[in-house]
């Protein structure tokens, strides 16, 4: 399988490198950090972190759930969750309550302007 790709017959024109307009947009778009999260509402969870295997002693803290599917899901917490960790995480339903288990496989401060106001950190995690 080769890397060996022909050029295309269709010209897309020249490029003027040193055009400022395109310089200016490049700058601008060096600064874009994009997010992709969920449309949908974030919703309120309770996250459970044991703090020490051998006692079993665990603590609840508020978290955002801000995007689900069935393999993944992101936590929005005031806090940084160490990648590795275990989560249960306890949410709300129209039938009940439902409880996801997970492993933070990454996680960052927030991008977002709001993010750094309000001390934000995303966390992605694995649903098991």
């Amino acid at each position: 399988m080769g890397h060996d790709k022909s050029r295309s017959s269709v010209s897309v024109g020249t490029v003027d490198w040193n055009d400022p307009h395109l310089s200016s947009l490049l700058e601008k778009a060096d600064s874009w950090r994009l997010e992709n999260r969920s449309s949908l509402p974030p919703q309120e969870v309770q996250i459970h972190i044991n703090t020490d295997w051998g006692t079993v002693s665990t603590i609840s803290k508020p978290a955002l759930m801000v995007a689900k599917n069935e393999t993944t899901m992101v936590l929005v917490t005031r806090f940084p969750v160490p990648l590795g960790e275990r989560l249960r995480i306890d949410s709300q339903r129209d039938d009940g309550a439902h409880i996801a288990w997970g492993k933070v496989v990454e996680g960052r401060e927030g991008h977002r302007a709001e993010d750094h106001e309000h001390g934000l950190f995303l966390n992605w995690l694995r649903l098991d």
